[in-house]
C-alpha cells in the first residue's frame, strides 16, 4: 500500500512538473502592438534567462491621420533595477527616427548607451549596464512586421 501511494505520488509530480516546465517554456519573451491601435499597452514577458520585464508601448497623440503613422514610445523595466525607454517614429510601415532615449539604473548603472536604427524595420536601445563587477548588455528592440510593432528585450 505505502509503495503504490509513492508510486502514484512520483507519477503525479512527474506529470504535474512537466505541465510546469512546458509552461515555462511557452513564456512570452516580447511583446506585439498593433499600429492601427492607438491605446497604451503593458504586458509582462520573461527573457530566456529568466528576467521578468515590463513592457509599455504607446502611441504619441499626432495630426496624421494615416493608418499606422506616428511616434511610439518604448518602455521597459525590470522592476527594482533599471527602467529604459525610446521613441520610434513610423512612417508607410518604416521605422524613420528615434529619439528621447533614457535609461535609469535603480541600483548599479548605465556605462554604455545607443540608440540606433538599424535598417528601415528595425531599431535598437543597446545598453550596458554595471553591477558590482559584472557587466550585462541590453538590447530593447523594436521591429516593424507589416502593421505590427513587435518589442523585444534581450539581456
Amino acid at each position: 500500500m505505502k509503495k503504490a501511494l509513492i508510486l502514484g505520488a512520483v507519477i503525479f509530480f512527474g506529470i504535474f512538473g512537466k505541465g510546469s516546465l512546458s509552461h515555462a517554456e511557452e513564456n512570452q519573451e516580447s511583446v506585439t502592438y498593433s499600429l492601427s491601435d492607438a491605446t497604451k499597452q503593458t504586458s509582462s514577458i520573461v527573457t530566456k534567462e529568466g528576467e521578468e520585464l515590463i513592457i509599455t508601448i504607446e502611441k504619441e497623440p499626432s495630426l496624421s491621420r494615416a493608418l499606422g503613422n506616428g511616434t511610439y514610445t518604448v518602455s521597459t523595466e525590470r522592476k527594482g533595477s533599471w527602467k529604459a525607454s525610446y521613441q520610434v517614429t513610423v512612417k508607410n510601415n518604416s521605422i524613420t527616427a528615434t529619439k528621447n532615449a533614457s535609461a535609469t539604473a535603480i541600483s548599479g548603472s548605465f556605462t554604455s548607451k545607443s540608440l540606433r536604427i538599424d535598417n528601415s524595420k528595425q531599431a535598437t536601445y543597446y545598453l550596458k549596464r554595471k553591477v558590482g563587477t559584472s557587466t550585462a548588455t541590453i538590447n530593447l528592440r523594436a521591429k516593424i512586421n507589416g502593421s505590427k510593432l513587435n518589442v523585444s528585450v534581450s539581456t
